[in-house]
């Protein structure tokens, strides 16, 4: 009798990625000489770069199929609610929430810091959480929790009652990302020893610069459409909005979640192939282009708009440097992309720290500042390269390098992002610029340390390969 693709066992998959599967001895289409042929090969070529290796196995392949089509797609999904209700705040400012709620001197400071200490507070106990409810019922209630307070932001009427909201918000959105990175690092084992995981986590981090970018547009919408219209302001409508887009989401993830790959029990996935994946487990502070525009008497359409190509700046040049770092021409080191996002926002934070330049390079140091928005997705994407067999540590460094980028900002923004310093923010650019130069050391640094960890892993195996074990009467060897 045939197989079906159910009775598939973990052996099949070794026998066709080995290559001893009878059908792999016959040449390929691209494997002949015509000119056909060589396009093909050309185009397989690309592939390389651009996604995966379309010489993987087809069961290999169509294994990943499922988990980019149901695991990627939800969790780009719902990072980009989760950054799309959070960078609303700013949009709704100078959209007119400032007029409306009697906002003064520093409160929208105070209230960046109320956001994030509720995220702060939100992750570590969710990263443990996770590890007794499944991510798909823990993540998911705690997203449909979250497009609650969002729309309970529209109906605020003072500025205590929007800090309560956006604290509880944070308190429920700091689940996601520390749970879905521990998620999506599990799956991704899996593929680790390839070095294709950094796309996919850069193209999932990537959303959280599409929905800076989303925001502004829905704004500016929401402000010339539905301004009055129920008698709510436009950035008021922008929170309904966005609860709207936010609460479906949530509950796609019970059923696209697939939790781990120890305990998934994902409807689109076959028993061998959750088999295959256990053997193989081993922002800025302020708006401050927004409030530029806004001391230089831009329109409310501007002011939500431009600064939109920040995100687009953003989006493009963490996609190529996920694609770029997994290809190739990288074969997974990930330091080099590192350094060129940061240089590009070291000399957009330069130029506007020196502030007298003209308006047009100002521009573009505005926009060349969001380089570095995809660091943190490479940053993440090393993490199972630089800890290849600490599965529980790299969950627990995720929560707390995300922890520690989150307290930093309390400070910090108290410190050279406070909005009395609006439109210019030197002290802030100037910090950025620092940043940027520490950064650049550590990833040359941590390529260093890898190198050296990888070294000491093979001469242990090498060792390994030649212990002796005493018997009676002479030595067999191992």
């Amino acid at each position: 009798m045939g197989e079906t693709p159910h009775s598939w066992n973990l052996s099949n998959f070794e026998a066709v990625r080995d290559g001893s599967d009878d059908s792999s001895n016959s040449p390929k289409p691209w494997e002949q000489p015509e000119f056909k042929a060589k396009a093909h090969r050309t185009w397989r070529s690309f592939q390389r770069y651009i996604w995966d290796d379309p010489d993987k196995p087809a069961i290999e392949k169509k294994f990943l199929l499922k988990l980019d089509f149901f695991l990627l797609t939800y969790t780009c999904l719902g990072y980009f609610c989760k950054n799309l209700d959070q960078q609303n705040i700013n949009n709704a400012y100078v959209s007119g929430m400032k007029q409306a709620l009697h906002m003064g001197g520093s409160q929208l400071t105070y209230l960046s810091n109320v956001f994030t200490a509720g995220y702060v507070v939100g992750q570590l106990p969710a990263v443990i959480l996770a590890t007794k409810i499944r991510p798909s019922i823990l993540v998911s209630s705690l997203e449909i929790l979250w497009a609650v307070f969002t729309f309970c932001c529209a109906s605020v009427k003072t500025v205590p009652q929007l800090y309560a909201m956006r604290f509880l918000i944070e308190l429920c959105e700091g689940a996601f990302f520390p749970d879905i990175i521990y998620v999506i690092s599990s799956w991704s084992d899996s593929i680790r020893h390839e070095k294709r995981g950094g796309k996919r986590v850069t193209l999932f981090y990537s959303t959280a610069t599409m929905a800076g970018m989303f925001s502004g547009y829905l704004q500016a919408a929401a402000y010339r459409n539905l301004n009055s219209v129920g008698g709510r302001e436009g950035w008021q409508w922008l929170y309904i909005i966005c609860g709207i887009i936010s609460l479906p989401v949530g509950v796609i993830g019970y059923f696209f979640n697939p939790d781990f790959p120890e305990n998934t029990r994902a409807f689109y996935l076959s028993p061998a192939e959750a088999e295959l994946a256990q053997k193989r487990l081993f922002p800025s502070a302020q708006p401050a282009f927004a409030l530029y525009l806004k001391s230089t008497h831009h329109s409310a359409y501007q002011i939500n708009v431009w600064p939109t190509g920040q995100s687009a700046v953003g989006i493009i040049v963490q996609i190529a440097a996920g694609m770029l770092s997994d290809s190739p021409l990288l074969n997974g080191r990930r330091w080099q992309a590192i350094t060129v996002m940061q240089a590009g926002t070291l000399l957009g934070s330069v130029i506007i720290a020196i502030w007298s330049v003209p308006q047009g390079l100002l521009f573009f140091a505005y926009y060349i500042s969001f380089m570095s928005a995809g660091v943190p997705g490479i940053y993440y994407s090393w993490f199972p390269d630089l800890m290849p067999h600490g599965h529980e540590m790299r969950g627990f460094l995720t929560a707390f390098s995300n922890i520690a980028s989150y307290v930093n900002q309390i400070w910090v923004s108290d410190a050279v992002w406070r909005t009395a310093e609006a439109p210019r923010f030197r002290p802030g650019f100037i910090w950025v610029s620092v940043v940027c130069v520490v950064l650049i050391a550590l990833s040359v640094l941590l390529q260093f340390l890898e190198k050296r960890d990888g070294k000491r892993r093979e001469t242990v195996a090498r060792e390994a390969e030649h212990v002796y074990i005493e018997a009676p009467g002479d030595m067999q060897k191992v």
